[in-house]
């Protein structure tokens, strides 16, 4: 299976992805958790980020595209969570996909309000300490979630690929949700 998880931070695309691979015995990749440990293992990358996640501001296209494809190329299936968030990414993403032979099954979108996301990003932070959750960058981030990605959304709309969940609900709840979603498409896997 080849998924991909969209929605804005705080929806539960993490929980939500780690779940699915779980149950489908399909590695989880999530660019984020990449990004973090290359600043906490003081990588060049990570240094090169750092200030970018802190920021709340996106990483550039041409780093992720390349941090993806040497992700993606040795697996078969995958749940791809963090990535595309840009309508530029989201064609780099399908050219390699289909350059590699790995089109996506699905595209699952966890839409939640903007309330409901900063809430749990407040949450979180006050959890996991996280720089990117700081008051600011929530606010810099779902603001580009709206400028920036919500056309990603729309563009797999427009091919007929996205599965639309409401992500307001328990995670429980979303996650039967995604489930009964992936078994009326019939995804391949």
């Amino acid at each position: 299976m080849r998924i991909l998880i969209l929605g804005p931070q705080g929806s539960g695309k993490g929980t939500q992805a780690k779940g699915i691979a779980a149950l489908h015995a399909t590695p989880h990749i999530a660019t984020g958790d990449i990004l973090r440990e290359a600043v906490s293992r003081g990588t060049d990358l990570g240094r090169r980020v750092q200030p970018i996640l802190v920021r709340g501001d996106l990483v550039p296209d041409e780093l992720m595209v390349d941090l993806i494809r040497e992700r993606l190329a040795d697996e078969e299936g995958f749940v791809l969570d963090g990535f595309p968030r840009t309508v530029p990414q989201a064609e780099a993403l399908d050219a390699m996909l289909e350059e590699i032979g790995k089109p996506l099954d699905a595209v699952i979108l966890l839409q939640v309000s903007d309330e409901v996301a900063t809430s749990r990003l407040h949450a979180r932070a006050a959890a996991e300490g996280r720089a990117d959750d700081s008051p600011d960058g929530i606010q810099n981030r779902l603001r580009l979630y709206h400028e920036l990605t919500e056309p990603v959304v729309d563009r797999y709309r427009a091919e007929g690929t996205l599965i639309v969940v409401d992500g307001d609900r328990a995670i429980r709840d979303v996650s039967a949700s995604i489930e009964d979603s992936l078994a009326q498409v019939g995804a391949r896997w």
